[in-house]
C-alpha cells in the first residue's frame, strides 16, 4: 500500500466583477477552475500560483512561488488581526488547509473546515504509541480505530455529523500504519523546506516577523 500525506494550504479569491459559476465546483469543476485563475490573477497572484488540482482551493505547499507566499504571508497579518491591530504581533494562527491522504495515488480524504497545517500532530498521535488517538483534523473528521498494524477510517461515524466537503468515496478506509508513518515523516521533510522558504522570505523583504516558520505552520497555543 503506497500512503502519502499531501500538504496544502487554502487559499480563495473572489471578485465581484466575474461572473461565479451556477453551481458547486462537483458540478462545475472547468467553469470553477477558470473562475479562480483570473481571480487569482486579479487579486494579484501569478501565473505560476496553480492549485493542487482542478477548481479547488487547495495549493501544494511545495509549489508556491515566494512572490505568491509573500502575498498569502500579508494576508494572513490582514485577517489575523485582533481588535487592538497590532500588526505583525497578532499573528498566531496557523495556515488553514492541512493534508490530503493519497492513497495508492488517489487523492482519497482532504482537509475540511478549519483544518490547518499544525494538524500534522493529529496524524503523528495516529502512529504514537503514547498518543490519545482522539483524531481531529476539522470538522467534519472521521472516527478512527487503532489495530495493531492498521488504521481505520470511519467516515460514517464523523465526529460531528456533517457532510463532508470533498466528498469520500468509501465509508470506512483502512491504511497500513507503517506507511502512514514513512508517509508523515515525508511530510515533515517538506514541511521544514516550507519552514525555510517562509524563514527566507521573512529576512528579504523584511518583515520582522519572529518565528514566522513555527507561526504559520504550526500556530502558538493559547
Amino acid at each position: 500500500m503506497k500512503i502519502e500525506l499531501i500538504p496544502v494550504i487554502e487559499v480563495s479569491n473572489y471578485d465581484e466583477d466575474l461572473e461565479m459559476p451556477s453551481g458547486s465546483y462537483l458540478e462545475f469543476p472547468d467553469e470553477w477552475e477558470n473562475y479562480n485563475i483570473s481571480a487569482n490573477l486579479k487579486t494579484g497572484f501569478s501565473e505560476s500560483f496553480k492549485a493542487y488540482f482542478k477548481s479547488s482551493s487547495f495549493y501544494r505547499i511545495s509549489e508556491i512561488p515566494d512572490a505568491d507566499l509573500l502575498k498569502i504571508i500579508y494576508r494572513e497579518i490582514e485577517i489575523q488581526q485582533t481588535e487592538e491591530n497590532r500588526g505583525i504581533d497578532d499573528l498566531a494562527c496557523s495556515m488553514s488547509g492541512g493534508y490530503i491522504l493519497k492513497i495508492n495515488d488517489v487523492d482519497t480524504y482532504f482537509p475540511q473546515c478549519c483544518g490547518s497545517l499544525k494538524h500534522i500532530a493529529e496524524w503523528e498521535d495516529l502512529v504514537s504509541e503514547d498518543g490519545n488517538h482522539h483524531f481531529y483534523t476539522g470538522h467534519p473528521s472521521p472516527k478512527v480505530e487503532i489495530q495493531e498494524n492498521k488504521i481505520i477510517f470511519d467516515f460514517l461515524h464523523s465526529i460531528p455529523q456533517e457532510s463532508y466537503a470533498y466528498p469520500v468515496s468509501e465509508n470506512q478506509i483502512e491504511v497500513d500504519k507503517e506507511s502512514l508513518r514513512t508517509a508523515i515523516e515525508n511530510v515533515k521533510k517538506e514541511l521544514q523546506y516550507f519552514a525555510e522558504q517562509l524563514i527566507r522570505i521573512n529576512k528579504k523583504e523584511n518583515l520582522d516577523i519572529p518565528e514566522i516558520d513555527k507561526i504559520l505552520i504550526y500556530g502558538i497555543d493559547d
